[in-house]
């Protein structure tokens, strides 16, 4: 029994590679953009956790008064 190996033909190739090279154009910008508004979110948290903690120790501070 033969084997017969089946060759794409050179155009099939380059559309191929043409498609890869789009898709990834593609891709990457909106990695990019996820990546930024990842980095943006995570500022936000930090701002308003020290908000919080900036409180916490108002009121704590309030607190120490009232007992004193």
């Amino acid at each position: 029994m033969a084997v017969v190996t089946v060759r794409k033909s050179l155009e099939e190739d380059i559309m191929g590679w043409i498609a890869c090279c789009v898709l990834v154009a593609l891709l990457l910008p909106l990695g990019a953009m996820l990546y930024l508004d990842i980095l943006e979110a995570k500022h936000e948290v930090k701002q308003q956790v020290e908000k919080v903690e900036k409180l916490r120790r108002q009121i704590e501070q309030k607190e120490r008064d009232k007992e004193k």
